[in-house]
């Protein structure tokens, strides 16, 4: 053998060593979960301006903690354990699924809005997203596997308690667009809420390099490689085309204010589909706060669409 196959060989075999390296970091900095700090249910996200509401968020967390529950356990169809809290009414029939955001806890991201539901009378089903709380996994895909955890918690909830049942599916951010991407999935009569969600993990993931001073477009395809050698997850999915294959009735919620997810990808998925999508813009508001914000006309545009 040559020296010249020997340099080249030992070069290459560095170079891939690097390029292993290198999307093994990005893999940990965006798609490993859960983190330490995520066991803290009343730590709020430092990135958000909350303009004055942090008392009120802290108060709505430690409100929902205190409410008693019953754990569910479901196994999604690559065989992770999912878990779920439970909070009961036995005079309602409607069922109310709700999905954490990225590295969220689901009490925290819905501690207004599940208690909103539990008011209005609903059982309501507080559905921890793989990689997050006590569900297993180690592996968020931004929507990719996790809309088939969604469509398996819905043939869970009709196994347990009947087919009959109505059901509605809420998320927030990874969590909205999560609901968006199972929404053409799933039966039609189901109604879906998305607070916040982006239009697809292309989108959020450049967006949030832009965010960081990194150049998008060229690390982009190192982040999909990642998510496809590590995560086995093909990050493919565009909201748009999902809730245009929809038949659902379809609640998208967007802070203007938004410095996590820009309205405007709410806006893109909505265009188009104006006929089954009710959009409703809280002006100024930031990533997931529309609750905390205005509550009032929160809970009055929930009703309206629910009931």
């Amino acid at each position: 053998m040559s020296i010249f196959w020997i340099i080249f060989g030992s070069t290459l075999g560095l170079l891939l060593l690097l390029l292993f390296i290198f999307l093994y970091f990005i893999y940990k900095v965006t798609f490993y979960s859960p983190k330490k700090w995520q066991k803290n249910e009343v730590r709020l996200e430092r990135s958000l301006d909350y303009q004055g509401t942090e008392e009120k968020a802290i108060s709505l967390i430690n409100d929902l903690i205190a409410i008693d529950y019953q754990d569910l356990w479901m196994m999604s169809r690559d065989s992770l354990r999912l878990h779920a809290y439970f909070y009961e009414n036995k005079n309602s029939n409607h069922y109310v699924l709700m999905f954490n955001g990225y590295r969220g806890t689901v009490r925290r991201d819905f501690s207004g809005g599940a208690i909103e539901f539990m008011k209005m009378g609903f059982n309501v089903v507080l559905c921890e997203q793989r990689a997050h709380g006590q569900s297993e996994g180690h592996h968020i895909t931004f929507g990719r596997k996790e809309q088939y955890d969604v469509v398996d918690w819905i043939n869970f909830a009709k196994e347990k308690w009947g087919n009959s049942i109505k059901i509605t599916i809420v998320g927030i951010s990874m969590g909205g667009a999560t609901v968006l991407y199972a929404s053409d999935k799933i039966d039609p009569e189901i109604k879906v809420i998305a607070d916040c969600p982006y239009s697809s993990q292309k989108d959020v993931i450049k967006n949030t390099m832009r965010k960081m001073g990194y150049p998008a477009s060229p690390i982009w395809p190192f982040g999909y490689l990642s998510s496809l050698l590590f995560c086995h997850a093909a990050l493919k999915d565009d909201a748009k085309n999902n809730v245009t294959r929809s038949k659902n009735k379809i609640l998208i919620i967007h802070g203007t204010g938004d410095t996590i997810v820009p309205y405007e990808m709410s806006e893109r998925v909505v265009k188009g589909n104006e006929d089954h999508v009710r959009y409703e813009l809280f002006e100024g508001v930031e990533h997931g706060l529309s609750y905390i914000k205005d509550s009032d006309r929160y809970r009055k545009i929930i009703r309206e669409f629910i009931l």
